[in-house]
């Protein structure tokens, strides 16, 4: 008999870890800040952002074959845009554009949610002819269906230059 009652609890057990319940996410990306910082190289100076994500049909990033299918204006699909503080207000720094994509987050085809964290750099020979600054930066995603993200915003940090 105990062991009967065991077998049903370790069988309960598993059946539950197998009924995981799947995220009902909507199909427009959703993203939230994780981190931004700057790091001087010898080459070329780097501000590194981590973003989380949630996407309801899964279809985030492109890959080569996507690029070729698409309109020239289609072919990125992270939206940064870089801001400087000057005096008390922050100024968007608009003399390049970081625009750019990054990969396909799932291969397959398979349709369904996924949430993960994303890393993104953005690159410079100096960023603001190495005057250091305080800057933030707003950005969205867009996935391959064409929906776009909410923006959202980096606390302050720093660009340093030593």
């Amino acid at each position: 008999m105990r062991k009967l009652s065991f077998l049903t609890i370790l069988a309960l057990a598993f059946f539950a870890m197998a009924c995981q319940t799947i995220p009902d996410y909507p199909v427009q990306p959703y993203i939230s800040y994780g981190s931004a910082y700057f790091k001087e190289l010898p080459q070329t100076d780097y501000i590194y952002l981590s973003i989380n994500f949630k996407d309801g049909d899964g279809d985030l990033g492109l890959n080569s074959e996507d690029i070729g299918l698409l309109d020239s204006a289609d072919r990125y699909n992270i939206f940064p845009v870089l801001y400087r503080k000057v005096g008390d207000k922050y100024e968007e720094f608009k003399i390049v554009s970081y625009s750019g994509r990054f990969p396909r987050l799932r291969e397959s085809a398979q349709s369904g949610p996924i949430e993960g964290s994303l890393q993104y750099k953005l690159g410079s020979l100096n960023f603001f002819n190495e005057d250091s600054s305080i800057v933030k930066i707003k950005v969205y995603i867009r996935d391959r269906a064409g929906h776009v993200s909410n923006t959202i915003e980096t606390a302050p940090f720093p660009v340093v230059y030593k």
